[in-house]
């Protein structure tokens, strides 16, 4: 499995986690809550590139592209050490100038 070029980020990206939970309401107002399998808790980056020089853009946009939706990968977050498998949902490019590009990309958690 491919890994992410490891061209730096401007920042931080932002990870937001989400549970796929299995709820059941009751007549009562009861609510009770499970989890929806064992790897129930995925997260969701969205990144960030400005300033890509053509170099750091042609290995980091047409990665992200070739893959779109369809083919995981493995990025490893600013604050973790092991990788993980990511989807790249959305990807969108723009040129700064004739000499720089911004790129920005939404990533899903996967697990299979």
């Amino acid at each position: 499995m491919d890994t992410l070029p490891d061209v730096p980020m401007d920042w931080e990206p932002q990870i937001t986690p989400q549970a796929n939970v299995d709820t059941v309401q009751y007549g009562d107002g009861y609510e009770q809550r499970r989890p929806a399998g064992i790897n129930y808790v995925k997260h969701q980056a969205s990144v960030q590139w400005s300033s890509l020089t053509r170099d750091e853009f042609d290995q980091v946009y047409p990665f992200l592209r070739d893959r779109l939706g369809l083919t995981p990968f493995l990025w490893t977050e600013p604050s973790e050490t092991t990788p993980r498998k990511w989807i790249c949902d959305a990807v969108a490019k723009a040129p700064i100038n004739a000499r720089f590009w911004r790129v920005s990309a939404t990533f899903r958690e996967v697990v299979a």
